[in-house]
């Protein structure tokens, strides 16, 4: 097998992890594929400032999904969240996407059953 093959199967994104936020006692978990450089690079590009919290609606736009893998946002909702949501929150949400996934309980995409909250 070779190298990139071998490391594709460990590293790939063919997987989807859950990602529990609670935004003011409320239950906003999502899921999302693991974030590649290019994502983040994409998103970069489309947040058009320095912004954390700019980058932060772009990322979550694109990569937060439902339990069916659907995107849970359409991609012009980021001018309605800049708006409409409290800078705390969006600051937790850019948490959830960006933090570290091995302690994050994960599962094959094509398993969607075996995918539950971290205990």
């Amino acid at each position: 097998m070779r190298a990139i093959d071998r490391l594709l199967k460990v590293a790939g994104t063919d997987r989807k992890i859950f990602k529990e936020v609670i935004i003011k006692g409320e239950d906003f978990s999502f899921y999302m594929k693991p974030l590649t450089i290019a994502e983040q690079q994409s998103a970069q590009k489309l947040a058009k400032t320095d912004d954390a919290n700019d980058f932060a609606l772009q990322l979550l736009v694109k990569k937060a999904l439902d339990e069916n893998s659907q995107p849970m946002f359409q991609t012009d909702a980021v001018p309605l969240l800049r708006n409409s949501i409290e800078k705390a929150e969006v600051e937790k949400l850019l948490l959830a996407l960006i933090e570290n996934d091995e302690d994050e309980e994960v599962a094959p995409v094509t398993d969607l059953k075996s995918v539950r909250k971290a205990a």
